[in-house]
């Protein structure tokens, strides 16, 4: 269907990306709420600038990717500010797994300033976006997510933000979490797809070139199968919400949209929060530990 797409539109002598971006840009623009436009104005105050936010090449980052890369984050900030609604003022200790460039752990200090006292660690495999947590003064630890070991160190709860489906073995990173911290809570977010799907993008259109984890998704599971998953691994959704990329309740325009972002990305991000409950994962034998 892209491919299909972008040569009709070559034929009749459109840029492809530009049809494709102005679309795109406007349907977020019409799907951002009151709440999520000000929290996004709010992070933009914060981090004037997320043209760095992922590892690879920024050349294409334009007024597109800003408002898209803004509207993920304002959701995602706000699942961080839900799950702490309820936590006394006092220091907390926060684990980012997959963390790219540290803006989430600067947005949530900013955010939760005067209320709480927040300590962060952010994890990431790849060293070049290591040095630029580090380079923004936030603790950062160089190791896969799977293999993460936090040594008797103090967290109050994990994020992991559009990450998990990067991994090649998700249960396993979400057990060991479960298994060898005293976590109790965790907040992740995830392409909302309808019916599950194994990823490998780079093979499915035929990319010859090395890339990074950071480019390439293993597993794209719906809502249904993620939660099974996580029931097994030792982790239940105790809070669960879609930020769709286009507006819901538009006759027509509504249903024309949700089918340029479901043959063109994702409908939208599904984001959980998770409490510990290895009721399920306890009763499973042959755990690779």
């Amino acid at each position: 269907m892209k491919r299909l797409i972008k040569r009709i539109l070559s034929v009749i002598g459109l840029d492809p990306r530009r049809c494709y971006e102005g679309v795109a840009m406007w349907s977020l623009g019409l799907a951002m709420t009151g709440d999520r436009r000000r929290m996004a104005d709010k992070l933009r105050s914060i981090v004037p600038d997320v043209s760095e936010q992922e590892s690879s090449d920024k050349q294409f980052f334009n007024a597109y990717w800003e408002r898209k890369r803004r509207s993920l984050q304002a959701f995602q900030c706000s699942l961080m500010l839900r799950f702490l609604e309820k936590e006394k003022p006092g220091p907390l200790t926060v684990v980012d797994i997959g963390d790219s460039a540290g803006t989430h752990m600067l947005y949530l200090r900013e955010l939760t300033k005067g209320r709480l006292d927040i300590d962060t660690i952010s994890v990431n495999l790849d060293p070049r976006a290591i040095e630029k947590i580090k380079a923004r003064g936030l603790k950062a630890l160089h190791c896969r997510a799977e293999e993460l070991d936090l040594k008797g160190q103090h967290v109050d709860f994990f994020t992991s933000f559009q990450m998990v489906e990067h991994l090649h073995n998700p249960a396993i990173f979400f057990h060991r979490l479960a298994k060898k911290t005293s976590v109790s809570g965790m907040i992740v977010t995830l392409p909302y797809l309808k019916t599950s799907r194994v990823g490998l993008h780079q093979i499915r259109y035929g990319n010859t070139k090395q890339i990074p984890a950071e480019e390439e998704h293993i597993f794209e599971f719906c809502p249904e199968d993620w939660t099974l998953l996580f029931l097994h691994s030792g982790w239940r959704v105790s809070y669960s919400e879609i930020s769709y990329q286009y507006p819901r309740h538009i006759p027509g325009l509504s249903w024309l949209l949700k089918l340029f972002w479901r043959h063109s990305d994702y409908e939208g991000f599904w984001g959980v929060i998770l409490e510990k409950d290895t009721t399920f994962s306890d009763l499973y034998l042959d755990w690779e530990e």
